[in-house]
């Protein structure tokens, strides 16, 4: 079980070629999908634009 998410996150990330076999098919389009919708859902509430936080210089 370990291996297959090992597996899986090298894919995500660029080191493997050659999808492991829960990113083949529907489900892994899906998937695939699921996980840069997240990714840009995080980059869009942390790059600041979002952020109440502000920033005064003296």
């Amino acid at each position: 079980m370990l291996s297959v998410f090992r597996a899986t996150l090298e894919f995500l990330g660029g080191e493997r070629d050659d999808a492991p076999g829960l990113l083949v098919g529907r489900l892994g389009t899906v998937a695939r999908c699921t996980v840069w919708a997240l990714a840009i859902v995080m980059i869009y509430f942390f790059c600041g634009q979002s952020s109440k936080f502000i920033y005064i210089d003296f």
